[in-house]
C-alpha cells in the first residue's frame, strides 16, 4: 500500500486536466451540447480527434499551472498532491498521443508519514470523448507505457520501512524500481475528466460511465461563480496541504473559500502568492520538519471544527497556493497531541472563483 499510494496515478490526471481546459476554449463546449448525436456517433472518431487536436499546443504550458491530488484509494480522502513540471506532447501517426511528464509529489502514510518524490512517465494514450448534454467526458486509455521513474526524497520515518528483510530506505535501488512498477500499473488504468460548460472540472481513474460523477463533499451551486476544487483532504498532525497553483484570470475577481473540519480541534487557512508558495512548498519536499512562512500572507485564519467557515478574498490577476495547515510552524493553531493518537484533520474544501464584491 505505501507504494501503490506513491506510485503517481495522478500523473496522467494532471495532463488530462490540462488538456481538457485548452480543448474545449477552442471547441465551444456550449455548441457541442447541441448535438450531442452526431458527437457521439462511433463513427465520428476522427471529429472528435479533429476537436482534440486543438489542444495539443497548449497542452504542456497549461499543465504546469495546477496540481492534482493523490488518494490510498479511489474513495479515500485525499493524502498527498502531485506537482508536474516537465512535460512534451507529440500526436502519433496513428491518432493517439505521446505524453512525456514529470514532476515532485507528496503522500502521507502510516508507515513513513510525509515521504516525497520525483517521477516521470512516457505514455501513449487513445484519447476520446462523449457529450452529456453541455457535459464533456474526455476518456484517456493507457496504450503503451514505455518509461516510467520513480525516485524518492524524503522519508519522514524512514526506519519502519522494510518488506520481507529488504530496505525501501529512501533513494533505495530497491524502492525506486518498486515505485516505478507500481507507478506503471496506476497509469494502466487510464483517466476520466469531466468537464461543465461552465469550466468546472472533476476527474478520476479509470473509465467513468457517461452520466456519473466522483463523489464530492459540496453541491455546485448555481451562482456564475467558476468552482475551480471541490475534495476532502486528509491532513495529519505536523503536515499540510498545499493546494494549487490557483489562477485568477483577470482583474476585479476573487476567490471565495468554503471549508469544514472534522477529527481535530481546528486547522489554519493560508493563501499565498506563486511566488511565495512555491519555495515554501520546496523546503516542504525536502525538509524533515515543516518550515514555518517567511513572507506575509494574503489570509491567515484558523478554521475550527463545527460549521462550515466561509471567506471571500479579493485578488490581482496571478497564482496562489490554499494551504490547509496542521502543524506547530505557521498558522494561530497548534496541533493537539495525544500519546499514540495522531488525529488527523478531515478538511472539506471548495474553491470557487467569481466577481470580486
Amino acid at each position: 500500500m505505501l507504494f501503490r499510494t506513491a506510485a503517481l496515478r495522478a500523473l496522467g490526471l494532471a495532463l488530462c486536466l490540462s488538456l481538457l481546459g485548452t480543448v474545449c476554449g477552442a471547441c465551444g463546449q456550449g455548441a457541442l451540447g447541441v448535438m450531442p448525436g452526431v458527437v457521439n456517433d462511433p463513427g465520428n472518431l476522427s471529429l472528435r480527434r479533429a476537436i482534440l487536436a486543438f489542444a495539443t499546443s497548449q497542452l504542456c504550458t497549461e499543465m504546469r499551472k495546477r496540481s492534482v491530488p493523490l488518494r490510498l484509494r479511489d474513495e479515500d480522502p485525499v493524502t498527498g498532491r502531485f506537482y508536474p513540471g516537465s512535460c512534451v506532447a507529440q500526436e502519433l501517426a496513428n491518432g493517439h498521443l505521446l505524453l512525456q511528464f514529470g514532476g515532485s509529489g507528496v503522500v502521507w502514510t502510516n508507515l513513513t508519514k510525509r515521504m516525497s518524490f520525483d517521477a516521470s512517465a512516457a505514455v501513449e494514450y487513445d484519447h476520446d470523448f462523449l457529450m452529456d448534454g453541455d457535459t464533456m467526458y474526455v476518456y484517456f486509455r493507457q496504450r503503451s507505457t514505455t518509461a516510467a521513474s520513480f525516485t524518492t526524497k524524503l522519508i519522514e520515518q524512514p526506519a519502519a520501512i522494510s518488506l520481507g528483510g529488504v530496505s525501501l530506505a529512501q533513494g533505495s535501488a530497491y524502492a525506486n524500481a518498486l515505485g516505478a512498477q507500481l507507478l506503471k500499473t496506476e497509469i494502466a488504468r487510464g483517466f476520466t475528466v469531466i468537464r461543465d460548460d461552465d469550466g468546472a472540472v472533476q476527474f478520476g481513474l479509470g473509465i467513468i460511465e457517461k452520466g456519473k460523477r466522483p463523489d464530492a463533499p459540496y453541491e455546485r451551486r448555481n451562482n456564475g461563480k467558476l468552482l475551480l476544487a471541490n475534495e476532502r483532504t486528509e491532513v495529519h498532525q505536523e503536515q499540510r496541504d498545499m493546494i494549487g497553483p490557483l489562477e485568477i484570470a483577470g482583474s476585479g475577481e476573487a476567490l471565495t473559500l468554503t471549508i469544514a473540519v472534522e477529527g481535530a480541534p481546528g486547522v489554519d487557512v493560508i493563501l499565498v502568492p506563486r511566488g511565495t508558495g512555491e519555495p515554501w512548498l520546496q523546503a516542504y519536499l525536502t525538509q524533515p520538519a515543516p518550515a514555518p512562512l517567511t513572507a506575509a500572507a494574503l489570509l491567515d485564519e484558523p478554521v475550527y471544527s463545527g460549521a462550515p467557515w466561509r471567506r471571500t478574498v479579493p485578488l490581482p490577476k496571478g497564482q496562489y497556493y490554499l494551504v490547509i495547515d496542521n502543524t506547530s510552524a505557521a498558522g494561530r493553531t497548534q496541533p493537539t497531541t495525544y500519546a499514540r493518537d495522531d488525529r488527523a484533520a478531515l478538511v472539506s474544501y471548495a474553491v470557487e472563483v467569481g466577481d470580486a464584491p
